[in-house]
């Protein structure tokens, strides 16, 4: 309930007072919103990560945010009417899940292995050796304990390295978010002219171009919920 209405109260939503739950979720953030959030807190709460030196809390909740809003935020502004807004955040928010996971489970291992993240090819040779499997499936396996939408586990299967699965327009969506997310995270610059559009996209350069750009504006706003998250 806190986070909750902190959250409400912050810059991102403008500055308020508000100190009642109901009108925070009714008024201001929205029960998808508000949903999300405690499914945050609850996963901090199963996967506390902090024995492992390495994984940084905010930057894994700011990058799920970034890549859960830029994959809705393209669906909605290029009305991709065969791509369900909803789970393209929910993928987002949660396709990495696993590595929340394998850092509560295995501190010191996943310690070392976080410490040369950037090769994601080597990334997950490293997991393989260590762990005989990936955060991926490990994420598949809990999202199929959970009972959540089988969507979110099929994106996960799909965006392993070593799937055998045929990647869908979601999949490689929200993979593609994850790599821009990637880049406004680490202050680089987005441009088009060096980066190969998924299909989907490439007709539309100029609306992904502007998604982009106002993600960027927002990016404290984003940073700030992902400190409340954790």
């Amino acid at each position: 309930m806190a986070r909750i209405i902190a959250l409400a109260n912050s810059a991102f939503y403008g500055v308020r007072a508000l100190t009642d739950i109901q009108r925070a979720i009714i008024d201001v953030l929205g029960f998808r919103t508000a949903k999300n959030i405690a499914l945050g807190v609850v996963l901090e709460g199963v996967f506390n990560p902090k024995n492992c030196r390495t994984f940084n809390l905010p930057k894994y909740w700011l990058l799920s945010l970034l890549t859960a809003s830029l994959s809705r935020d393209i669906i909605l502004k290029l009305k991709f009417t065969h791509l369900n807004a909803n789970d393209a955040y929910l993928c987002g928010m949660l396709n990495e899940i696993g590595l929340m996971a394998l850092a509560y489970l295995h501190p010191y291992e996943m310690a070392e292995i976080l410490s040369h993240e950037g090769d994601e090819e080597s990334f997950f040779s490293r997991e393989m050796d260590i762990f005989g499997d990936n955060h991926y499936s490990i994420g598949i396996h809990l999202m199929n304990e959970w009972g959540l939408p089988d969507i979110v586990s099929q994106v996960m299967l799909e965006s392993a390295p070593d799937s055998e699965q045929e990647t869908g327009e979601l999949s490689q969506l929200i993979h593609f978010s994850r790599l821009i997310a990637y880049k406004i995270y680490e202050h680089k610059p987005v441009d088009l002219g060096e980066i190969q559009l998924p299909a989907i996209l490439s007709q539309h350069p100029a609306i992904f171009d502007a998604i982009v750009t106002n993600t960027k504006v927002q990016v404290d706003a984003y940073q700030e919920m992902a400190n409340l998250l954790s």
